[in-house]
């Protein structure tokens, strides 16, 4: 009784605060996060970097350290500010120390030039600083104990004209009284919660916050203290550190539709699969596959446009659970789908069977479509229904043209995945080498043979399997005659009659492959290409763009083409694209895939004719080059004691040379780490314990070696 009647005497003295932000879900309106006195603020990268959770309580937002801060104006001036005094409040936690950290801020730190407040944080020690008439710069009190990371704390920062006082958990830590006088702020600067802002640096927060207020008056001891003891059984203890489930096998998220995406994992044990998955709102919710198994799928619905989604991996006991990982839902490369029905012309027969063949004859899956001559878009219309391929008409007749363009207008595909463009080839509207699959719709609906020759045409032909597919047309021996001299294989019906014409267009004569990290396993840095010299310009650009790459900075691992695709290891997701277009095949979010410092280590991943190789933990996977589909797994000697990890990878025709490294020691480059720098025991982290080859048919160990310690990005096979 005593103590609430002391809180209701001291809640009762105290002003209205200028500012109060309480973070929950429910305050929240758009990006506007309301306030509970005082001016609303914006939220910067809600969804994505910034996300509301009430588990575990309390109810708080969460700061990722990118991207992310609250803006309560980018101009003081239009607000009523703390002159006299003030006292700053926070209930924080941090999660990663940064050189300079703001909890709350209004103030401009350039030079000589010092002027406003800060409560926040340098390193690993929180601070309060604050400038006065009675000086000019800013004072920082700091507190001589670390603070624990992970761990929730009240802090408060008081200024009352004369003291300077720095609060953690209702204890004075720190205090000075060399500012006197009003305060003085600079004549604009932010006022911003959840980072540290001014015209020279932004230090944006990685951690927690459940509340904020700013008050015009000093509160005293007695009060800061009786405001840390009424919350602070509110926030739990940091649990003790736990070792992360180990995850054997993934997780890999892959794309099912725009909506809608899958989880694969697998653990050493069998258990009953169970997910938590965290949308960028804050709501959990737990996933569960039944099954009793190593491996799980689950299916995850329901996905926006844009947000940044998270979820663990549980085990059997409450406590186990994987590392927190992170999935981009903007990250989607896919073409719209569309729902058409089957197209049919009365003279032409089914279109959906012919569709249907003439895409079977392509390797390609998906990129780009050539249609040499149309007649009324029904057969582009089937092919789009049934392919992940981009379409573009060509068509001498304008009048031809115009209908078929408000045909696919009208089916709701036009712009999104059909073109149509009026003229001819030999204009050269489109560059070479472009397209994946080359058709004529006139040539399947009216049997007229492309009235281009068969050498305009096959020019614009993707190689590496590219294909020109053509029916026979209305006389098999027109459509040999047009076709010349290309290398042709014929697709012959029951009775032995030409029905299918298909040309592909094979590797370029002396072009090279860019397989390894420095070129090919004998680290040339060498494509073999056999055109060194003369003019370069730019095929294509587009997509992915940079913001799923990592940075620059922890030395990364290099794209690499092979095959006629392009491999790109961006920021914990992997890109299969079409070397000759762009267009992005396929990709995959995964989160346990990473390599730095490849200087002095080596590349996690190696590509051929057919596909990538990844090493992931103690695996190396094949992906499908065309539609990043995995195919082996491949496994490290002694996997299953889960002590190592697949290090050193090259590919020499069938054979699959590997390294093994203890468990742990790869280099990740999860916070920016610069490695110019090391000590004699980051040594063991580039050296391998054993080299061994494996068949990548049977998936068996060809050979191993043993005989020492083995400098990684040394390891150099020769011819």
């Amino acid at each position: 009784m005593f103590s609430i009647f002391v809180s209701s005497v001291l809640a009762a003295t105290e002003s209205p605060a200028l500012g109060h932000w309480l973070f929950s879900l429910d305050r929240v309106k758009g990006t506007t996060i309301k306030a509970i006195v005082g001016p609303d603020a914006t939220i910067e990268g809600l969804g994505r970097s910034v996300s509301f959770a009430d588990a575990p309580s309390p109810e708080h937002v969460q700061l990722t350290g990118s991207g992310s801060r609250i803006e309560v104006t980018p101009n003081i001036s239009t607000l009523d500010m703390p002159k006299k005094a003030v006292t700053l409040e926070a209930w924080v936690r941090i999660d990663k120390p940064t050189q300079w950290g703001g909890i709350i801020g209004a103030l401009q730190d350039n030079g000589t030039y010092e002027k406003g407040w800060l409560l926040g944080y340098q390193n690993k020690n929180f601070c309060f600083a604050v400038n006065s008439e009675g000086s000019n710069k800013l004072t920082y009190l700091t507190s001589l104990d670390e603070f624990q990371m992970g761990r929730w704390y009240h802090l408060a920062g008081v200024y009352d004209g004369v003291n300077q006082r720095l609060f953690v958990d209702g204890k004075i830590v720190a205090e000075s009284s060399e500012q006197s006088g009003a305060i003085v702020y600079p004549p604009k600067t932010w006022l911003e919660i959840g980072a540290y802002h001014d015209d020279d640096e932004l230090f944006m927060m990685s951690g927690c916050l459940h509340e904020v207020r700013m008050l015009g008056q000093a509160l005293s001891l007695e009060q800061v203290s009786s405001r840390y003891e009424a919350k602070k059984a509110l926030f739990p203890e940091p649990e003790k550190p736990v070792e992360p489930l180990s995850v054997a096998y993934g997780p890999f998220v892959d794309w099912i539709d725009r909506t809608t995406a899958s989880i694969t994992w697998e653990l050493d044990q069998s258990i009953q699969g169970e997910v938590r998955w965290v949308s960028p709102s804050g709501h959990s919710t737990i996933l569960k596959d039944n099954n009793l198994s190593k491996r799980h799928t689950i299916i995850v619905k329901d996905l926006i446009r844009e947000g940044e989604y998270s979820y663990q991996i549980l085990g059997e006991a409450p406590s186990l659970r994987s590392k927190l990982y992170k999935f981009d839902s903007s990250f989607y490369y896919r073409l719209p789908k569309v729902s058409l029905e089957p197209a049919k012309i009365k003279k032409s027969g089914d279109i959906q069977s012919v569709a249907k063949q003439m895409l079977s004859l392509s390797k390609a899956k998906g990129g780009y479509c050539l249609v040499i001559g149309g007649v009324d878009g029904s057969l582009v219309l089937e092919m789009i229904r049934q392919s992940d391929f981009q379409f573009i008409l060509i068509e001498e007749d304008p009048e031809v043209a115009s209908k078929i363009r408000k045909n696919l207008d009208s089916a709701g595909v036009y712009g999104a995945r059909a073109t149509v463009k009026f003229g001819s080839l030999s204009e050269r509207i489109f560059g070479p080498m472009m397209f994946n699959l080359i058709v004529s719709e006139r040539n399947v609906l009216a049997g007229a043979i492309p009235k281009d020759p068969a050498s305009d045409v096959f020019r614009y032909l993707a190689p590496a399997g590219g294909a020109l597919v053509l029916s026979k047309g209305k006389e098999a021996s027109l459509t040999q005659k047009w076709l010349g001299d290309l290398d042709t294989r014929y697709i012959r019906n029951e009775k032995n009659e030409p029905v299918w014409f298909v040309s592909e267009r094979s590797k370029l004569k002396g072009s090279g492959d860019w397989t390894h990290q420095y070129g090919n396993a004998q680290n040339t840095s060498c494509s073999d290409d056999e055109l060194v010299k003369g003019a370069m310009g730019v095929k294509w650009w587009g997509e992915p763009g940079p913001r799923p790459m990592p940075d620059r900075g922890p030395r990364n691992p290099a794209p690499l083409s092979a095959g006629g695709k392009l491999y790109i290891q961006g920021d914990r997701v992997l890109f299969g694209l079409d070397a000759y277009n762009g267009t992005v095949l396929w990709s995959q979010s995964c989160p346990e895939m990473r390599r730095a410092n490849i200087p002095r280590d080596s590349s996690n991943m190696v590509a051929d004719d057919h596909g990538l190789y990844l090493a992931q933990g103690r695996y190396c996977i094949n992906f499908d080059g065309s539609t990043g589909q995995r195919s082996k797994v491949y496994s490290v000697p002694e996997a299953a004691t889960g002590k190592y990890n697949w290090s050193f990878l090259a590919i020499v025709e069938q054979t699959l040379v590997g390294s093994r490294v203890t468990r742990g020691t790869v280099y990740l480059g999860d916070d920016g780490e610069w490695y110019e720098n090391f000590k004699p025991n980051d040594i063991s982290r580039v050296t391998s314990d054993r080299l061994f080859g494996v068949d990548t048919e049977s998936g068996d160990i060809r050979w191993e070696y043993n005989g020492g310690a083995i400098i990684n990005s040394t390891i150099t096979i020769g011819k």
